[in-house]
């Protein structure tokens, strides 16, 4: 039985207490949960009680006081680089949540860290692992749509999330981008997660992509905050030669109706549950065609984890790939890279909107317009370049 890889947890916010920290006593046989850091002392403490683990309120002194395997570091995006080039250097492996980082350029010094010290480094990028992406990967794999031609993605999620979506549904790298930007006043709220809004900042997205599939995304920040009614129903299709999948119904064409009307019929996917320790799990998720069945299985059901149609499964997924690639020396599955490529195209919306709607072609230039004015702001933020890890470490990085 291979050795448990000891974890710690750097970051005790909403998503670090509420999506990661549930997740690690049901991958026990993988992990030695041994640590948590946070600059909160009464969280910090309180966690550390709950799961019998060491508290620490410094990434150096985490760093000193554990011998490590894998650090989930789960704080804001600006503070990813300076963490994650630290933990680098210390020879220790890393799940980063999402995005990878604010820009390309820090991005890149997290890349050159870990290849330097040899450490594997994934980003907990989780929209394309829940249960349902996984589901219609398949459906698209097995080419019950024909090939992908056009994806709308509307009020569903935007940045980098939206791109990496509207990516591997296409199934191929972007070639061009436009992005339009629409700014209008709301009255001043804070929204759910404590976040403040005066204005609504809508961005819309059109990208092509190398292999002549298109795609529309629309989004704002307080469709993403929920508040003043936003978000009330969204519009995710995905339009292929032979069919299409209209939110998770699989519309199939029978190939002797194409000349006579076309029409599809609708086919909703089947979820099948599991009982465990009196709960209900998500087994598998079905989708029977006149000629064939598509099935995705859900591989953590026998360990609990896929409650509510298959929560949690995203998070065990990105875990089990950081897990995987530092026991047997591969890639992760998601990976830096195409976190790096995601992050990219959400900066070419942004550039394109600065430049009055031009259209950009990849790659972008870089630095871009939008990278110098989030490297100058991070400045003034913070007081110390972007480049400079070690005071950076010692800063405090507010949720924005």
């Amino acid at each position: 039985m291979a050795r448990k890889l000891k974890l710690a947890l750097i970051g005790l916010g909403r998503r670090g207490r509420s999506s990661h920290l549930p997740i690690y006593p049901k991958l026990k046989e993988v992990f030695e949960f041994v640590a948590v850091c946070d600059k909160d002392e009464s969280t910090l403490r309180a966690v550390a009680e709950e799961y019998g683990v060491n508290a620490y309120s410094s990434v150096r002194d985490l760093v000193e006081g554990e011998d490590l395997d894998i650090v989930d570091v789960v704080v804001p995006g600006d503070a990813h680089h300076p963490i994650c080039c630290y933990l680098a250097e210390a020879g220790i492996n890393i799940i980063v949540e999402t995005p990878v980082a604010t820009t390309r350029p820090m991005t890149d010094m997290m890349i050159e860290a870990a290849a330097r010290n040899g450490v594997k480094l994934e980003v907990a990028e989780n929209y394309h692992r829940v249960a349902m992406a996984r589901f219609q990967a398949k459906v698209i794999a097995a080419d019950v749509i024909g090939e992908v031609g056009r994806i709308y993605r509307i009020f569903y999620e935007g940045g980098y999330h939206g791109m990496s979506m509207l990516r591997l549904l296409a199934g191929s790298p972007p070639k061009s981008i436009l992005g339009i930007t629409h700014v209008t006043p709301v009255v001043p709220i804070i929204d759910r997660m404590k976040r403040h809004h005066a204005q609504e900042t809508c961005t819309t997205s059109f990208l092509e992509f190398e292999n002549g599939a298109a795609a529309t995304m629309i989004y704002s920040n307080v469709i993403h905050a929920r508040s003043l009614g936003r978000k009330a129903t969204g519009i995710s299709q995905i339009d292929g030669t032979r069919g299409a999948i209209v939110d998770s119904t699989v519309y199939y064409t029978n190939p002797a109706d194409y000349e006579s009307g076309a029409a599809a019929t609708a086919y909703a996917p089947q979820l099948s549950t599991i009982e465990w320790e009196g709960r209900q799990v998500l087994d598998r998720i079905s989708l029977e065609l006149p000629d064939r069945t598509i099935t995705w299985q859900n591989p953590y059901a026998h360990l609990g984890i896929g409650e509510n149609n298959g929560r949690g499964v995203d998070m065990a997924d990105q875990l089990m790939s950081i897990a995987n690639a530092v026991r047997n020396d591969t890639e992760p599955t998601y990976g830096v890279q195409e976190a790096r490529l995601d992050q990219e195209m959400t900066l070419a919306a942004s550039e394109s909107a600065l430049m009055n709607k031009q259209p950009l072609s990849f790659p972008l230039r870089s630095p871009s317009q939008a990278e110098e004015r989030i490297h100058e702001r991070f400045k003034e933020t913070y007081g110390y370049a972007y480049t400079d890890i070690e005071p950076l470490l010692d800063v405090f990085y507010p949720r924005r």
